[in-house]
C-alpha cells in the first residue's frame, strides 16, 4: 500500500486489483510486498510499515506475564460479590429471607431483585431486532426466574468466601413453573407464557423476499430441501467476565474497571439504568483475555456490582466462575433452518428459500440474537429469487448474544450443504457447479437477495485455489476402494462471504441500533518524538494495537515503534462504539489514517519555521526526523519538533501550542471478504469414526495491514469453528430444563491436541470502499469449516446415501447417518 510519499495525502484507496499469495503448505501462506514508488533518495527510502509481518507491540508484557487483567487490580479496602442464581428454569419467587446471611461476620450488604427493580431500570438493547417487543430484562429477577443461572440475590462481603458462605444462608422459597427449553415445545398452544404482556413465545417473525420464490420453486428441475439444526454453543474466553466498580461519593463518580469489548457502549448503558450523569461515569478495560463477541455491553452482574459499590462506599469486586459463566454469559448460535434449493437440470440455481427459527433463551441481551442471519444466505451465488423468514422464539434458556461469526457460520452451514446435494442429484461435479453459479468478478459490486452490496472480490478464484491446494481433481478421480483400515475419502468444498463492518452511522440508526458505525483516533506527540495514539477499541489478543500503530507510521511516515497505542479508557480516549463486528480495523484504520494526515500537516509546518524554509513542500517526516528533499537544511529532529509545540517557545505566527490531532471516521458501506474451505477426510463406515486429513481455508480480507495478524485470526477462527463443528454443544434436560453439561467436564471444548492440522492461502483483492483497502478478517475462520466437513464425510460415504444436516458432526451421529441412510434406500 505504501506510495513512498511522505505528504497528507498520501496513502489513499488503492485500487481493486488482485494480489495472490505465494502458495505455502506450512499452514500460512503469505503474500508479496508492496512496491514502493521511487520518489525519495535512497538514503531517506524506509520500509512500507503496511502489509509487513511485524511482531506484536503487546506480546512482551503478555508473554512474560506482566500485563494486568482485571483480576489483577486489587482496589484498597474492596469488597467482593458472590450472586445467588435460581436453580430453576422457570420460577415464581414466594419469599427471600436475608437474615441469617446479614447477620454473618464480614457481610456488607445484600440485595434482591425487588430492591433492584426499585433504583434502576431494565437492561438496555444495544443492536435490537426492532420486531421484538421489549421485554423488562431487570439485573435481577424481583419476583420470577426466567431461566436456570438468573441473578435472584447478592452479597458483597470482605471476601469472595465470606459473600458465598453468605448465600448459603439466604432461604428463598421457589414455586416452580412448567418450563420449556426447546423452541417447538415453546411455541405449542398448551406453553406458558414467559413474559407478561407478550402473547406467547414467538416473539418476532421478519421476511425477506425477492423475485418469486414460490413459482420459481416450481419451475425448478429439481428441488433439494431438508431440516438443518445447529448447536448452541457458548464462547468460553480464556479470561471470564468480571468487574470491579468504585462509587467515589466525594465526586459522585462511578469508576469501573470492566473486561469488555465496548467500554464506550458499557458507560452509556451504566449511566442509562442507574440513571446516572454519563459524564459521572468513567469505564476502563485492562487488559481482555478474549471477547469473541460475548463482552458486548452490560450484563446483570455489572449493575448489581455498582449497586453494592454505591449503597457501601467500597469498590466491590466480581469474577465470574466457570460455573457462572456457563449458566449466566450470552449462548450463541442455536437455530433450526428448514432450506429448499431449486436449479434446472443444466445447473443453474434458480431459488434459495429458509425458514429458520432462533432460540433467544429467556430475554433480548444487549446484541441480542443475530441479526444478520439472512444477510450472506445466498453466499458467493447468483440466485433470482430467494425467501428468507426468521422466527425468534423465548425459551427458558440462558439469552443468546453476539458470538463471532454472528449468523454466518448457520447460514453457510445450511447454503452449502444444499449446493452440494444439489450438485450430487444432477450429476455435476460440485466444484463446477459452484463456479458455474458464482457471482463474477466483473459482475461486483453486486446487491444480492438481502440487500447487501458485495464490494469486489474473486470469488472463483478463491475456490479455485483451495481446490488446487489439496489436488481436488485427483481426489475426484480416484478409485473409490476402502483403504488398508477399511476407510473411505471423501473431499468436501465450502465458498463463504464475510460481513465486516457497518454501511454508515446513518444505517444504524435506522436499524434501530444505540451506537454508531464511526471510531476515532487522537494522536499526540510526545517530548520524545514518539506519538501517543488514543483509542477507545479496545485490544483482546488480536493485535489491533499493532496494525493501528503501522497505520499511523505509514501515513506519517515514521517507524511503527514510534506510535505507542492507548486503548479501552473512556476518560481518556475520544469516543467511538467498540472492537466487534470485524469492524475494528476499517473504522479505526479510517480515523488514524485522516488524524496522521492532520498531525502530519502540523509537524510539516512547525519544522518548516524551525528549518528556516519558506514552505513545508520540499520537507518529509522520515523516522525520528524532518527532511529536506532538496537538501539544503539539515534535518531536525522530531523530537525537537514536538518539544517546541508542546512548550509554544518557537512557533509559527498565528499557531497555538501543542501537537495533537483528533480524527472521526464513519464507513458508508459495509466491506465483504471472500474466501473457500476444501477438506479431505477418511470415514470408517462402519462406525462412523473419521479424521480430518487435510483442511485448507483460503481467504481475501483485501489489503493485510500485518499478513501475521491477519494469520492469527484466521487461525484463532479456525479452531473455534472445528470446536462447534465436531465436539461443542450445550445440552438441557428436556423434562427438567436443566443445563446438564454446564462444566469443563462435561463440556467438549476442543484442546489443541483434537484440532486437526490446516492450512491457509490469501488472495488480495483491496476494497473500493474503506481506507487502504482493507477488508475485516476477525469472523472468516468461523464460517465455512462445518460445512466443508460434512460435505467431506457426506461425500466419502455417497454409497452409503449419507446427509448431515446436525451439528455437532460426531462419530455416533455418522453412524446413526450411516444407518438411516440405508434404511431409506431399502
Amino acid at each position: 500500500m505504501s506510495c513512498g510519499k511522505r505528504s497528507p495525502e498520501c496513502c489513499a484507496v488503492a485500487p481493486a486489483t488482485r494480489r495472490s499469495s505465494t502458495p505455502s503448505r506450512s499452514g500460512s501462506g503469505h503474500r508479496k510486498a508492496h512496491a514502493m514508488v521511487e520518489v525519495m533518495p535512497p538514503q531517506l527510502r524506509r520500509e512500507a510499515q503496511l502489509g509487513q509481518r511485524v511482531g506484536r507491540h503487546e506480546d512482551a508484557q503478555l508473554l512474560r506475564g506482566y500485563a494486568r487483567f482485571l483480576d489483577d487490580i486489587e482496589p484498597a479496602h474492596a469488597l467482593h460479590m458472590a450472586v445467588g442464581r435460581s436453580p430453576f428454569p422457570h420460577a415464581r419467587i414466594v419469599s427471600v429471607d436475608v437474615s441469617e446471611a446479614a447477620a454473618l461476620d464480614g457481610v456488607e450488604h445484600i440485595l434482591v431483585g425487588s430492591e433492584v427493580a426499585r433504583c434502576t431500570k431494565p437492561l438496555t438493547r444495544l443492536r435490537p431486532i426492532k420486531e421484538v417487543p421489549l421485554l423488562s430484562y431487570w439485573a435481577m429477577a424481583p419476583d420470577v426466574a426466567l431461566f436456570e443461572g438468573q441473578p435472584v440475590v447478592s452479597v458483597a462481603a470482605t471476601s469472595r468466601r465470606v459473600a458465598e458462605d453468605a448465600l448459603e444462608l439466604i432461604d428463598i422459597d421457589y414455586e416452580p413453573i412448567e418450563q420449556r427449553v426447546d423452541v417447538r415445545g415453546a411455541v405449542s398452544a398448551d406453553a406458558p407464557g414467559l413474559h407478561d404482556g407478550v402473547e406467547g413465545n414467538l416473539l418476532a417473525t421478519t421476511t425477506r423476499r425477492t423475485g418469486d420464490p414460490e413459482l420459481a420453486l416450481a419451475l425448478s428441475d429439481v428441488v433439494i430441501e431438508d431440516t438443518f439444526e445447529i448447536n448452541r454453543v457458548i464462547a468460553l474466553p480464556m479470561e471470564g467476565r468480571g468487574i470491579i466498580a468504585e462509587f467515589v461519593p466525594g465526586s459522585g463518580e462511578l469508576l469501573v474497571h470492566v473486561s469488555s469489548q465496548v467500554p464506550h457502549l458499557v458507560r452509556k448503558q451504566l449511566a442509562e439504568i442507574l440513571d446516572l450523569d454519563e459524564g459521572k461515569v468513567r469505564v476502563q478495560s485492562p487488559n481482555v483475555g478474549g471477547g469473541f463477541g460475548l463482552k458486548l455491553g452490560v450484563y446483570p452482574e455489572d449493575l448489581i456490582a455498582s449497586l453494592h459499590s454505591m449503597a457501601t462506599r467500597r469498590p466491590v469486586k466480581w469474577v465470574e466462575d466457570r460455573i457462572e459463566h456457563f449458566r449466566s454469559s450470552t449462548h450463541a448460535r442455536e437455530a433450526r433452518h428448514v432450506a429448499k434449493l431449486g436449479a434446472t437440470r443444466d445447473g443453474t440455481v434458480r431459488v434459495l428459500t429458509d425458514t429458520l427459527t432462533i432460540d433467544m433463551g429467556a430475554y433480548h441481551s444487549p446484541f441480542g440474537p443475530p441479526s444478520s442471519a439472512t444477510v450472506t444466505l445466498t453466499g458467493p451465488y447468483l440466485v433470482e429469487s430467494c425467501y428468507a423468514e426468521r422466527q425468534i422464539v423465548a425459551t427458558n434458556k440462558a439469552p443468546v448474544g453476539a458470538y463471532r461469526g454472528y449468523g454466518a457460520p448457520e447460514s453457510n452451514f445450511v447454503c452449502e450443504l444444499l449446493m452440494e446435494r444439489m450438485a450430487r442429484e444432477l450429476g455435476i461435479d460440485p466444484l463446477q457447479f459452484r463456479l458455474q453459479n458464482m457471482i463474477r468478478p466483473e459482475q461486483l459490486p453486486f446487491e444480492t437477495p438481502s440487500g447487501a452490496i458485495y464490494d469486489g472480490g474473486d470469488y472463483p478464484a478463491c475456490l479455485q485455489l483451495a481446490a488446487d491446494a489439496i489436488d481436488y481433481d485427483r481426489l475426484r478421480t480416484r478409485d473409490r476402494v476402502p483403504d488398508g483400515n477399511g476407510r473411505l475419502r471423501g473431499v468436501g468444498l465450502a465458498a463463504f462471504i464475510e460481513k465486516t463492518g457497518y454501511p454508515s452511522s446513518k444505517w444504524l440508526g435506522k436499524e434501530g441500533a444505540a451506537f454508531g458505525a464511526y471510531e476515532s483516533v487522537t494522536l499526540r506527540g510526545t517530548r520524545s518524538g514518539t506519538i501517543d495514539c488514543y483509542t477507545g477499541i479496545t485490544h483482546f489478543g488480536q493485535g489491533g494495537a499493532t496494525a493501528l500503530a503501522q497505520v499511523v507510521a505509514e501515513v506519517m511516515g515514521v517507524e511503527h515503534s514510534q506510535v505507542h497505542v492507548h486503548a479501552g479508557d473512556t476518560g481518556a480516549s475520544p469516543g467511538g462504539s467498540g472492537s466487534f463486528s470485524s469492524r475494528t480495523m476499517i473504522a479505526n484504520a479510517g480515523a488514524g489514517q485522516q488524524a496522521a494526515q492532520q498531525l502530519s500537516q502540523q509537524v510539516l509546518a512547525i519544522a518548516a519555521h524551525l528549518m528556516g524554509v519558506e514552505s513545508a513542500q520540499n520537507l518529509v517526516i522520515s523516522g525520528q526526523e524532518v527532511v529536506d528533499l532538496v537538501g539544503s537544511v539539515e534535518p531536525i529532529p522530531l523530537a525537537t519538533v514536538f518539544q517546541n509545540a508542546i512548550s509554544g517557545h518557537d512557533l509559527p505566527d498565528g499557531m497555538e501550542p501543542g501537537v495533537e490531532a483528533t480524527a472521526y471516521f464513519d464507513p458508508q458501506a459495509s466491506a465483504y471478504g471472500s474466501g473457500a474451505a476444501a477438506c479431505v477426510v477418511a470415514v470408517d463406515p462402519t462406525t462412523g469414526e473419521f479424521e480430518i486429513e487435510r483442511f485448507v481455508l483460503t481467504h481475501d480480507c483485501g489489503t493485510q495491514v500485518n499478513p501475521t495478524l491477519v494469520d492469527g485470526q484466521v487461525d484463532g477462527g479456525l479452531a473455534q469453528a472445528f470446536g462447534a463443528a465436531l465436539m461443542e454443544e450445550l445440552l438441557y434436560d428436556p423434562d427438567s430444563g436443566q443445563l446438564i453439561n454446564g462444566t469443563m467436564m462435561d463440556y467438549f471444548a476442543p484442546s489443541a491436541a483434537d484440532l486437526p492440522d490446516w492450512e491457509l492461502e490469501h488472495l488480495e483483492t483491496p476494497s473500493p470502499v474503506t481506507p487502504l483497502g482493507v477488508r475485516g478478517v476477525g469472523e472468516a475462520g468461523t464460517i465455512p469449516p462445518a460445512a466443508a466437513i460434512a460435505n467431506a464425510i457426506s461425500d466419502a460415504l455417497r454409497d452409503y446415501n449419507v446427509s448431515i444436516s446436525r451439528l455437532p458432526i460426531t462419530p455416533e451421529r455418522v453412524w446413526q447417518a450411516i444407518v438411516d441412510g440405508q434404511e431409506s434406500g431399502k
